[in-house]
């Protein structure tokens, strides 16, 4: 390998297109849920996971549940 290789090429950092972010967009959610929680205008953009939290809290829609046992 040597300097500009494919592999050694470093891609621009991928910002939030709601907060600006450019951390914390690298997750992996069901294409069913981002549909439902992420509204339309940003479906097709990069959406950080922190303003994909909230878009579910302005939906209430519950993204985690704790099972305790009894």
């Amino acid at each position: 390998m040597k300097l500009g290789d494919p592999l050694l090429t470093l891609r621009p950092p991928r910002t939030c297109i709601v907060c600006g972010s450019p951390h914390k967009g690298d997750f992996k959610i069901p294409n069913d849920v981002w549909i439902t929680v992420i509204p339309t205008e940003y479906q097709n953009k990069v959406v950080c996971v922190e303003c994909f939290g909230t878009f579910a809290c302005e939906k209430q829609i519950e993204l985690f549940r704790v099972h305790r046992p009894l």
